[in-house]
């Protein structure tokens, strides 16, 4: 299988990576947005750290009263942890969905919200996205669940993850113990997911950077305890929670590409020469690589790719692949049989 193959991330919009700027009006529900050529996507993502509220109604307003902070941001989308309220298993829509949609709708904010799912016989650690007007996009599913879980009866989700769609392009989920299973992510990638929401228990800091960098995406994790974070596409922490604020936040450019030096180099120069403060470009020059954002909202990284005939990453990697291919001996290319003991 040809890495990323069917890469649709170019499809989702960039813009400029500002973590914990003070931004647009909050305090109504916009109706219905146009999208932008290149919407500029405000993330933000909670940590529960040093609540102490009883399970259930008081976890929940304690949740939305950080939910609250996080509103002077002027965000698109929010996350909240994994099971923040570590109340009873409920059903879609129950009580704490209806009062989250209460809030989502008055941001106009997606909102990711993370709870114990009971659907029929069974019991799922579920995430349901709302959108901007408080409506359920979808659910998600955790398709690991621990073995404490499974003895919990919380029943595994379907293996193949759902993207979900929203005005600033397709996003995924994945909890807590799904960061173990590199192939869910890879396949959200596959499917065009631009950011990968981890609602968790836990910050998985090291195996995040490595999920973003791998999958050349946007990871934003909200945690029960310690910090919660957003990465870059190059696995880069953006930004975090910590002792002075529990909720953080940044523009993420959701386009922006990754691209190999390689024929590169002078083409980079000359779209910084026209293009100047509307567009991103960041060398990282002890791994021979490049990554290309735009700034402005008509103006996006497709444009740029066709206007200057470049190449991103992975699709460099498959088309050497392909030449290599083609050139390897005949003998090389057959399958090879392990050698007898």
């Amino acid at each position: 299988m040809r890495i990323f193959s069917n890469f649709k991330g170019i499809a989702c919009a960039l813009a400029a990576l500002v973590c914990l700027a003070s931004g647009k009006p909050v305090g109504s529900a916009e109706p219905q947005r146009s999208p932008a050529r290149n919407p500029l996507v405000r993330v933000a993502t909670i940590s529960l750290e040093g609540v102490t509220a009883e399970p259930g109604r008081a976890r929940l307003e304690a949740a939305i009263s950080r939910l609250d902070q996080a509103a002077a941001f002027g965000p698109d989308i929010v996350c909240l942890p994994e099971c923040f309220t570590r109340g009873e298993p409920e059903a879609v829509p129950g009580a704490t969905i209806q009062r989250l949609s209460v809030w989502a709708k008055k941001h106009g904010c997606y909102l990711l919200c993370p709870l114990l799912v009971r659907d029929g016989e069974r019991t799922f650690n579920s995430a349901v996205l709302l959108d901007r007007q408080g409506e359920i996009v979808g659910r998600y599913d955790k398709i690991r669940p621990t073995e404490g879980e499974l003895e919990k009866a919380i029943c595994p989700g379907v293996l193949d993850p759902p993207v979900f769609p929203t005005d600033f392009g397709l996003i995924g989920v994945q909890i807590c113990f799904d960061v173990n299973w590199h192939a869910q992510w890879r396949r959200l990638r596959e499917k065009g997911a631009c950011i990968i929401f981890f609602p968790s228990a836990y910050p998985a800091a090291r195996q995040l950077r490595s999920h973003a960098w791998r999958n050349q995406c946007f990871v934003v994790s909200a945690t029960l305890s310690r910090a919660a974070s957003i990465y870059d596409i190059t696995g880069e922490t953006l930004c975090s929670t910590g002792k002075f604020q529990a909720w953080t936040g940044a523009v993420l450019p959701v386009g922006k590409t990754l691209f190999e030096i390689d024929f590169h180099i002078s083409k980079f120069r000359q779209i910084m020469q026209k293009y100047g403060d509307r567009v991103q470009v960041e060398w990282f020059h002890d791994d021979d690589l490049a990554t290309l954002a735009s700034l402005d909202p008509d103006l996006t990284v497709e444009d740029l790719i066709k206007e200057f005939a470049l190449t991103p990453h992975p699709a460099y990697i498959e088309r050497a692949e392909e030449t290599q291919d083609d050139l390897r001996p005949a003998k090389e290319n057959s399958p090879q049989q392990e050698p007898k003991s």
